[in-house]
């Protein structure tokens, strides 16, 4: 990864919503968008397996995110084309060789900025809770005249 990963302004810095080539990601919706920062918090724990994953994101997020199985391993596979994981062959216990994924210096750099983003975000969902709240509970404000 050649983009330095920092967050704030300057040239060709690379943000959690920017892919690595600097176009802008799509973060999706609703839970699905926090695949990316659940899946860098777990692997920020500990090396995993694709399946062990699944588990980790779920209980670390309290049931919130529940990864699509394919879904995340083209999010690893993404991640480990931009530098952010690697990955490796491991004998299985009891089967087949299994990959095992581990994150990168790049990867935690990456989970600094989503702290950072989410806890923007946050911040943006605080208030707009606030302000829809003491809408709904407010005195119902009259109709404006002359509206069709």
């Amino acid at each position: 990864m050649t983009e330095q990963m920092t967050h704030g302004s300057g040239p060709r810095r690379r943000r959690c919503c920017q892919a690595a080539d600097g176009t802008q990601r799509q973060l999706g919706r609703g839970r699905g968008a926090l695949l990316e920062p659940a899946l860098l918090t777990a692997l920020a724990g500990a090396e995993a397996h694709g399946y062990d994953l699944v588990r980790s994101i779920e209980e670390l997020t309290g049931g919130e995110v529940v990864p699509d199985t394919g879904g995340l391993y083209r999010l690893l596979r993404r991640l480990e084309a931009e530098g952010v994981v690697t990955s490796s062959w491991q004998e299985g216990e009891s089967g087949p060789q299994r990959r095992e994924y581990r994150l990168t210096a790049e990867g935690r750099t990456l989970l600094a900025h989503w702290v950072v983003h989410l806890e923007e975000r946050r911040r943006a969902l605080d208030v707009l809770t606030e302000a829809a709240r003491a809408a709904t509970e407010g005195p119902a404000r009259p109709a404006r005249e002359g509206r069709s």
